[in-house]
C-alpha cells in the first residue's frame, strides 16, 4: 500500500483557485495551521544542535568572550533581540508619510501622466 497522502477535498479547492499563481502552488503548505503554531520548534532545535557542535569541536582559537561554552549562543539572542527591540523606535524615524514624494505624477511635464487622456474615451 501507498503512502503518498491524496489531498483533501480542501485542498483540492485551494489549488483550483483562480487567484493563486502557478509558482506559488508548491508552497501552500507553509500556510497550515498546525506548521505556523509549531514553526518555533525549527528554530529552537536548530540552536540546540549548533551549541552542541560547538562544545563537541571546541575553535581552536577562541575569542577572549569565548571562555565560556557557548557563549556566541548568547551573544546571538541578545543582539537578536536588540534588532527586534529596536524596529518599533527605528520605524518612527524611518517611516515616510504616505505623501512624502507628491501628490501628482512624475515632475516633468513631458512625462508626466497627469493630464493625459485616455484613447478609449
Amino acid at each position: 500500500m501507498s503512502s503518498i497522502k491524496k489531498p483533501s477535498q480542501q485542498d483540492k479547492a485551494i489549488y483550483k483557485q483562480e487567484d493563486i499563481h502557478p509558482l506559488a502552488i508548491p508552497f501552500l503548505w507553509l500556510g497550515k495551521k498546525k506548521l505556523i503554531d509549531n514553526f518555533i520548534w525549527f528554530p529552537f532545535s536548530g540552536l540546540i544542535l549548533t551549541i552542541l557542535i560547538g562544545l563537541l569541536y571546541p575553535q581552536k582559537h577562541p575569542a577572549p568572550w569565548d571562555v565560556v561554552p557557548g557563549s556566541w549562543a548568547l551573544i546571538g539572542f541578545v543582539s537578536y533581540s536588540l534588532i527586534v527591540l529596536c524596529a518599533k523606535p527605528l520605524t518612527f524615524l524611518l517611516a515616510r508619510p504616505e505623501n512624502y514624494y507628491g501628490e501628482g505624477g512624475l515632475l516633468d511635464p513631458d512625462y508626466s501622466v497627469e493630464n493625459v487622456e485616455d484613447e478609449n474615451d
